[in-house]
């Protein structure tokens, strides 16, 4: 599998790969996906009569990349798993969004499918991720700047710096949420990437390491010739809250970032958030850097498996100045 380096990040994402090439190896993916993102936001801007309602908004933000929304009919609906899916067309793109989705997460990922159609190979990219693990490290890459471009469309960095007021933080989620239309999980993340300091947020999930995973099912299936095989692998096999998704602010470099899949440890904080309430404590992440700062933790509003005694847990960090 081909893969570059770029900015102290190893990328094999063939979209990515394009981008590169076609941008020049030197200049960091991240960079280009927001300038392009903010670019076609000037775009927008130059338009007078604009509507305030943030859906018809990016309708029109996608007519200015030659991309059609519509919704998915029932039959649709009841096929797809995503939230929307993007198709090129002889005049573009087709984006088929499932409007019985929450608003805040629709928009949202129509920005995310419009972020897509800048990739250079996005054609085949959208090919590679119907087949692709969506939990994959190549995957995961991805789908990473598509968010970071995506909160460039419908968080925009001045308005939402503005609307902080300089404080960051899980308990303004909800406020922003409502100013921007947007989905109590993007918000949080959109915290972390427009933080003028050292900041990151994500969404954690309770889960063993693949191997370990493995090796459960293995011993699961041979228990009962091997009696004391599971035993010797409890420790081993025990979940714990791991990275999801990371989302860093412009001034975190490689070794702010958290690797995918790796783990919290059992004392962290992030164990101990409730749906409605803000745990807090002052500790190190699991990167590079050791900064210490400040980490608050809540129960994801949006789970994708109901009646896990572990949910989904986002998170934001920010150091401590």
């Amino acid at each position: 599998m081909e893969t570059v380096r770029i900015g102290g990040r190893r990328y094999s994402d063939p979209d990515i790969i394009s981008l590169a090439k076609r941008t020049g190896e030197l200049i960091c993916p991240r960079f280009t996906i927001r300038t392009q993102a903010r670019l076609l936001l000037n775009e927008l801007d130059q338009h007078s009569g604009l509507p305030q309602d943030p859906f018809a908004r990016i309708k029109i933000l996608a007519s200015l990349n030659k991309i059609k929304i519509k919704p998915m009919d029932l039959e649709s609906q009841r096929r797809e798993q995503r939230d929307a899916v993007l198709y090129p067309v002889d005049s573009g793109w087709l984006i088929l969004y499932n409007p019985r989705r929450p608003s805040g997460r629709t928009l949202f990922t129509l920005a995310h499918e419009i972020i897509h159609t800048l990739f250079p190979n996005s054609a085949s990219g959208a090919r590679f991720r119907s087949i692709t693990n969506p939990e994959s490290r190549e995957a995961n890459e991805l789908e990473r700047l598509c968010d970071l471009g995506a909160a460039e469309l419908v968080l925009p960095l001045v308005e939402f710096q503005k609307q902080t007021n300089g404080n960051y933080s899980l308990a303004d989620v909800g406020r922003l949420s409502n100013h921007f239309g947007t989905s109590f999980e993007a918000t949080t993340f959109r915290l972390a990437s427009a933080h003028p300091g050292f900041a990151v947020a994500g969404l954690l999930r309770h889960r063993r390491r693949l191997s370990e995973e493995r090796e459960v099912i293995k011993v699961s299936s041979q228990q009962l010739l091997f009696s004391n095989l599971k035993e010797s692998v409890g420790q081993a096999a025990e979940k714990k809250y791991r990275r999801q998704s990371a989302h860093l602010s412009e001034q975190c470099g490689s070794e702010c970032d958290i690797p995918w899949n790796k783990s919290f440890e059992l004392d962290s904080i992030v164990y101990q958030a409730e749906e409605k309430w803000i745990a807090t404590a002052v500790e190190s992440l699991p990167n590079r850097s050791k900064k210490m700062g400040r980490i608050e933790a809540i129960v994801a509003p949006y789970q994708r498996e109901v009646g896990e005694e572990f949910p989904d847990v986002l998170f934001f960090w920010e150091e401590i100045r």
